[in-house]
């Protein structure tokens, strides 16, 4: 894997009114082509006359095929998506963006990057697929266009930090590997190159314990936290706060994992007591816990929480009448977990919308601009030569000043903010060395 051609698009200057000030920047778009035809593209925008030094933040999302489009116009760049009403926004035209005021660009340059076959990316050939749609091969590449980028454009002596959304935040552990290398790395070359910090924003990697081997531990008791979050949302008497309810039913974690531990030999009374409380965090009925020896699914919780309807799997606040029609072939019996689901099937739209004007501010290629290439989700193998958990606890061990942030959305019922509290809790990083914030939101935990 190499990359053969490296081309940037003519500067556009621009103006990021931002919270910090007026931020005068020039903006590329740049692509890196590697053996096999894939692609890395990146929006870039950087500070004019910035200090050599100033530090840059890279940026992806996840998918694994997703576009960066949801960082890019929902949090990073110096445009945002408008909604009127985030959580019941509009899904057809016209579509805006607005000033971003919480684009980091005080702060530092920003380089928004799109994985191969994603957004404006070229796929590889089939002959290569293997080399690229794999975790160690995604962060081999990764850490090649970011090593190539520093290069480029002067900045081997500025800090890099590195934001991840979702199925980023299994690539962000991979590609710490992959960037400093080493005789295990994927791109079998010593870098040395190290994030001074890394954002984790609705944190993917502590969610799949078989396939990426972290702490085992009982799927309701960890999605607990948020489904008790969620129904504060709908159920405004209930508790006296989202987070008050999130806190509750961590506490209320330990008696309930005993509880599951013990099984049919747990007293009856203690285990109807328990069934009522499961029952109060979730809505549903206790005697349908019992009969299920006191667990649940998350699907289920969200048809229960609000008689009639069902909320959203990514956003718990987003709420849609029924349920899906299921499909017939090739998928029998199963609805679309995108397009179907009452967070994503209404938001989308505006992101869609958002890069079709931006394409326009920017002369970008007049081509479509995907926001999730489901064929590359379909292709990936996730089996890895390193345990995200273990990357990152082995980073912190090399770089003392390695920080890491956690953003977890309360109502995110996918990656879900229990995942990201126990997992910290079972690992041997230090928490002096990470910041966990939990924000009344869902997967992505800055919109609305």
């Amino acid at each position: 894997m190499n990359i053969t051609d490296y081309t940037l698009s003519p500067a556009v200057s621009g103006t990021a009114r931002t919270s910090g000030g007026d931020i005068p920047y020039r903006f590329t778009f740049e692509t890196a082509r590697f053996t096999g035809g894939a692609e890395i593209t990146a929006f870039c925008y950087l500070k004019e006359d910035a200090a050599p030094g100033r530090p840059v933040l890279f940026a992806t999302n996840g998918g694994p095929g997703s576009s960066v489009a949801w960082l890019h116009l929902g949090l990073l760049g110096p445009k945002r998506v408008h909604m009127d009403d985030p959580v019941a926004p509009k899904t057809t035209p016209p579509f805006s963006l607005e000033d971003n005021p919480h684009c980091p660009l005080d702060l530092c340059d920003i380089v928004l990057m799109d994985p191969p076959g994603a957004g404006f990316s070229a796929a590889p050939d089939s002959e290569h697929q293997k080399d690229y749609f794999s975790v160690d091969g995604d962060a081999g590449a990764f850490a090649l266009f970011i090593e190539e980028w520093l290069a480029r454009h002067g900045r081997a002596n500025s800090p890099i930090y590195f934001a991840a959304e979702s199925y980023g935040t299994i690539r962000a552990p991979a590609l710490m590997d992959a960037l400093y290398g080493g005789p295990f790395a994927s791109t079998k070359m010593l870098t040395a190159l190290s994030f001074s910090g890394v954002l984790f924003l609705g944190t993917a990697f502590t969610t799949a314990a078989t396939i990426l081997q972290q702490p085992p531990c009982e799927e309701s008791v960890r999605n607990l936290l948020s489904a008790a979050a969620t129904t504060a949302c709908h159920h405004p008497g209930r508790f006296p706060s989202p987070e008050a309810a999130a806190d509750e039913a961590w506490a209320f974690a330990p008696r309930y994992l005993e509880a599951l531990f013990k099984g049919s030999t747990l007293p009856e009374a203690e285990r109807k007591a328990v069934a009522e409380t499961v029952s109060r965090f979730t809505c549903i009925p206790a005697e349908k816990l019992l009969a299920r020896g006191l667990r649940y699914k998350m699907d289920e919780y969200r048809k229960s929480v609000l008689p009639g309807e069902e909320v959203g799997a990514y956003d718990g606040r987003y709420r849609m009448a029924g349920s899906a029609v299921p499909g017939s072939v090739p998928f029998p019996g199963m609805t679309d977990t995108i397009a179907d689901d009452p967070a994503m099937g209404r938001y989308c739209p505006s992101f869609s919308g958002g890069m079709a004007e931006l394409k326009k501010a920017f002369n970008l290629p007049a081509k479509p601009y995907p926001l999730i290439n489901l064929a590359v989700n379909s292709a990936w193998q996730y089996a890895s030569s390193h345990p995200a958990l273990g990357s990152l606890e082995n980073a912190v061990r090399r770089s003392p000043d390695l920080k890491f942030f956690f953003g977890t959305g309360l109502y995110d019922l996918v990656t879900v903010a229990g995942n990201v509290r126990y997992t910290l809790a079972q690992s041997a990083i230090p928490m002096d060395r990470v910041t966990v914030r939990e924000y009344r939101s869902g997967h992505m935990p800055y919109l609305g």
